[in-house]
């Protein structure tokens, strides 16, 4: 009796399968359902956006080589990994990272926890360079960030003499700056932190 030879079937995977796979398992996984907190995924022209209400084990922007992953919901993780929807615990973030950029012509994913978890990954070239700039400070920014870097107390007042802009504007400086350099404020003893 003669054995046939079988082919090999070759599969493709659609890195937007992937990126979109890792998106869902996230908000699936990693979500505090304890909270009425819709889970939404938005897909905008440029933009896959996600919020998520999940509760966080630090704040800020989450980066591929500085996390240490968590699972928030051990048994759906392992759940989900059981039937081949995820794989081990933080793969999520690290496929994010390495498949954002070959699908968006370069531009990087954007993962934040906080008590809303956000998630923006830029579908296109346009949205990665708008992400690019969004992540440099204007020479304004770069003033005020000087400021703080000598003076951890710096208040909000200072900033308005100093620099003759009005109280709104450094409270929206004071946002920028925090999301680019990852600089933090603390309310209770007026200090700032950076990283």
């Amino acid at each position: 009796m003669q054995r046939r030879k079988c082919k090999v079937a070759k599969t493709s995977t659609s890195i937007r399968g992937i990126i979109s796979r890792e998106v869902i398992g996230n908000i699936l996984v990693h979500r505090d359902y304890s909270s009425a907190y819709p889970a939404k995924v938005i897909i905008e022209k440029d933009w896959l956006r996600t919020e998520n209400w999940c509760i966080p084990r630090r704040h800020g922007n989450i980066m591929s080589d500085e996390f240490t992953p968590y699972p928030k919901n051990p048994l759906i993780q392992q759940f989900f990994a059981n039937i081949g929807r995820t794989d081990t615990i933080g793969s999520g973030v690290r496929n994010l990272y390495k498949y954002t950029p070959m699908y968006s012509d370069g531009g990087k994913p954007e993962l934040i926890e906080d008590d809303v978890f956000r998630i923006n990954i830029p579908l296109d070239r346009i949205a990665a360079d708008e992400a690019t700039e969004q992540k440099i400070l204007s020479e304004r920014e770069q003033k005020i960030y000087n400021m703080i870097c000598e003076n951890l107390h710096l208040s909000v007042e200072q900033v308005m003499v100093e620099l003759d802009i009005s109280r709104s504007t450094v409270f929206r400086d004071y946002a920028k700056i925090k999301k680019v350099t990852g600089a933090v404020y603390d309310k209770k003893t007026s200090t700032w932190t950076l990283q």
